[in-house]
């Protein structure tokens, strides 16, 4: 088998392979293998290119495109500095406002017909000798088999191992039939091929014993193998469905026609990126009079047993559930290399008639190929969008007196939101409603809900990257105050998606305004004429031509679909490992091992490695408790980890795990009654994703931590705290150039940059977005109870 990876990265190459008819094996002289074309994979063996590329190993079939460069250790961040967005800004305008390609580990150069040609110059070499030759028993000396039956499993042998080199998917003979992979290794490492084919032959007939280092790792690539996700799902597989595709840009209403669908259904589930999401569905679902549950990470409301529809993120999609209607929301984001995993399981897994499918049209192509892979009709629905964007002629130049009510404001750091929000209120004399990635769900639907009621006293955004997705806001015009962004290791431009999503929320049809946000709005209602055109610009001009680039080209289309091994998957791995073997080695290594087919890639685990070093030398935790916490919504708050790491204490020593007993938790915060000061605000941020991460976990533990209602009323305290505090938290917006305009231009700290840089597109633990839900444990849904530790937990209480 060719690796995915060298498939799509040996450029110019084209695999026209088609396997035709083989040689009948026993046949004295009978061909090995026929090929059309193979013949000009003879006779390379000498080509210059060659002897450079064995020494070099073969590319992993993991996609390169969607891991993260590992410019840094584990637990080491850069610092974001002004230097460094200064330079990111000037590199950006010498390239045209073109953003740079995402940096990826560079490629091997490794030819794919030049190792083929090399296996079966080996291979024809090591061919036992006719019968009648004088070097029968030279070869076949010791040999117990008949010559005759020799020679036959021998080209059987060679038939399996080079038509590895022509189908993408392929099954090693009981681990030892030699792959591409295999085979470029052992030449690139030097140990000879010779050696390597002769003992895999012998392997192959049952001839020789593997050694306990060699059943090792095959054992280790068996249990790492993710080539084929479609069959995880046994009971979805047993029956058609029809999968609906509605694909257009921001504002063309498909996820209007998707949800009409779910509201005549019979039964249905919903599945979205964000809590938001999935809180607005629940809430107009009922105010229409259609009853439906809510089920979150860390939130269940069941308003009747007997609902038909069921509202979620799409991490706790019920697989189990078998219903008419399943729409998955932003369905884009099954490229994503965190969470891209959980759309894939849901599309993939969910036992639904329909599937309806809700995003951009970069995803056609993927969804059609997923589809016939599993044996599924794909309908594919385009939408255009149903009110006119358009870039503005001219930057503001800086002006913020041209600011106007009905605008919204977007930049990438807290702190810059902040400073920013001050600054025009100044200027202008508009009153500021904010939004931002570490804000609770509850806090930016009310600041949402500000901003769109014109009698509210509210008239511009600040924002970050949160707006958009989730929030149906009445924005006129959307100004970038910034296209460079801190993404964790350095200054980059936003992807030319990033931007498009951003950008297409100018121009929205205005939305009701309700008090309690649970009248209809545009996501199920028909939508009213739009009010104008929707607008896009910048603040500066050096951000301009970035923008004008990014809303002039076309996106590419999404490769592959992201994918993570099931929690019974990650514990046989663990099996073949010593029982005191921390779970961080353990994802580390197979995170290494896993390999998958073209269709798929594999998403990060690093965060997860993070959580799994920050719980050892914690007794008492077995794996799939630790696999559990690790799920959690923890993120890089240190006050958030040590939290979480007393709540671990508390599990695997089977104490009671009430919130006012977990040690170290910041509850005097709350008794600030007017919180004025960024360094509150941020303390009262790190109290509500503890909360968060402790109500996460009283659904998974429920005899340790309880009870619930207790931390809920704490959560809506915290929660009206953090409302004030944005009120009356002020920054400075330094009167320096553009990219220095950060907090009387010092500096931004690592903290700082973490928490308000936020990809609402892609939310994941670095940025502690909401919806998150983990990434470690896909299948792993209500039934989590163990009743082993809940018997511990009530025989020690």
């Amino acid at each position: 088998m060719l690796s995915s990876a060298v498939a799509t990265r040996s450029k110019g190459v084209k695999m026209n392979f088609c396997v035709c008819s083989f040689g009948a094996p026993g046949v004295s002289g009978a061909s090995p293998l026929r090929i059309p074309g193979a013949a000009r994979f003879r006779g390379k063996s000498s080509h210059p290119r060659y002897r450079r590329v064995v020494q070099k190993n073969l590319p992993s079939q993991r996609s390169p495109d969607f891991r993260a460069p590992r410019d840094t250790p584990y637990g080491c961040r850069p610092v974001p500095s002004v230097e460094g967005l200064s330079q990111a800004r000037t590199a950006l305008q010498k390239r045209g406002g073109k953003p740079v390609e995402k940096k990826v580990d560079k490629p091997l150069a490794q030819d794919p017909r030049e190792m083929y040609a090399l296996t079966e110059e080996v291979l024809l070499s090591l061919m036992p000798p006719m019968v009648h030759s004088p070097n029968l028993l030279s070869w076949y000396r010791g040999n117990p088999m008949p010559p005759k039956e020799l020679r036959t499993r021998y080209l059987a042998f060679i038939n399996e191992v080079l038509m590895g080199f022509t189908v993408q998917d392929y099954t090693a003979t009981g681990g030892s039939l030699p792959t591409p992979d295999s085979i470029a290794a052992v030449q690139s490492e030097g140990r000879g091929l010779d050696y390597y084919f002769v003992s895999s032959f012998l392997q192959y007939i049952g001839q020789k014993d593997l050694a306990t280092k060699d059943i090792h790792m095959i054992n280790i690539k068996k249990a790492a193998d993710m080539r084929f996700p479609q069959e995880w799902y046994p009971m979805t597989r047993q029956f058609k469905r029809t999968w609906h595709l509605h694909v257009g840009p921001t504002n063309s209403g498909k996820t209007y026609n998707a949800l009409k669908r779910l509201e005549e259904a019979a039964d249905g589930i919903y599945a979205g990126p964000l809590r938001l999401l999935a809180h607005e569905i629940f809430e107009r679902m009922n105010a229409k009079g259609i009853p439906c549950n809510l089920v979150t990470g860390d939130d269940r409301r069941i308003v009747s047993e007997a609902a038909a529809i069921s509202s979620s993120t799409v991490e706790m999609v019920d697989l189990n559930r078998q219903v008419e209607v399943a729409v998955l929301d932003e369905i884009q984001m099954i490229g994503d290399e965190d969470r891209g995993w959980a759309w894939t399981q849901a599309l993939l897994g969910v036992r639904a008639k329909e599937v309806h499918m809700c995003g951009e049209e970069r995803t056609v192509d993927l969804i059609k190929n997923l589809a016939a892979s599993v044996g599924d009709k794909c309908i594919v629905h385009n939408y255009k969008r149903l009110g006119p964007l358009e870039v503005m002629k001219n930057s503001f130049g800086g002006d913020l007196t041209k600011i106007q009510k009905g605008d919204c404001v977007v930049t990438f750091s807290r702190k810059s939101i902040f400073a920013m929000k001050k600054e025009i209120e100044r200027v202008t004399g508009l009153r500021c409603a904010v939004i931002y990635g570490s804000l609770p769900p509850e806090t930016r639907s009310l600041q949402a809900r500000h901003f769109n009621d014109p009698e509210s006293g509210y008239d511009v955004l600040v924002a970050s990257d949160a707006v958009g997705m989730g929030l149906n806001l009445s924005i006129k015009r959307m100004i970038f105050e910034t296209t460079i962004k801190w993404n964790g290791s350095e200054y980059e431009a936003i992807s030319v998606p990033h931007a498009k999503q951003i950008a297409g929320r100018a121009g929205r049809y205005r939305v009701a305004v309700s008090k309690h946000n649970s009248r209809a709005d545009e996501t199920v209602v028909p939508l009213p004429p739009a009010p104008s055109v929707g607008l896009v610009t910048t603040l500066d001009e050096v951000d301009y031509q970035s923008l004008k680039y990014a809303m002039s080209v076309t996106p590419k289309p999404i490769p592959t679909a992201g994918i993570l091994p099931t929690s019974s998957q990650i514990e046989e791995f663990a099996s073949l490992f010593p029982p005191n073997k921390e779970l961080s080695f353990i994802l580390k290594e197979m995170d290494e091992a896993m390999r998958t087919a073209k269709l798929f890639h594999i998403c990060r685990v690093e965060e997860q490695i993070k959580t799994a070093r920050l719980l050892e030398g914690i007794p008492g935790l077995r794996i799939i408790e630790r696999l559990q916490f690790c799920m959690a919504p923890i993120g890089r708050d240190l006050k958030v980890q040590e939290a979480v790491r007393s709540m671990a204490a508390c599990v695997g020593s089977n104490k009671d795990g009430s919130f006012l007993k977990i040690p170290n938790v910041d509850l005097e915060v709350l008794d600030i009654d007017n919180p004025k000061t960024m360094p509150v605000l941020q303390r009262l941020e790190s109290l509500h994703k503890t909360i968060l991460a402790w109500l996460w976990l009283s659904w998974r533990f429920p005899a340790t931590f309880a009870p619930r209602d207790t931390v809920q009323e704490l959560k809506g305290i915290c929660e009206e705290k953090i409302d004030i505090a944005l009120s009356n938290v002020r920054f400075e917006r330094g009167k320096k150039p553009a990219y220095e305009r950060i907090s009387l231009g010092a500096p931004m700290d690592a903290e700082e940059s973490a928490e308000g840089t936020d990809v609402e597109g892609s939310p994941t633990s670095d940025s502690d977005e909401d919806g998150f839900e983990g990434t470690v444990l896909p299948h792993l849904g209500d039934n989590l109870v163990d009743s082993e530790r809940l018997n511990q937990v009530t025989a020690s209480n």
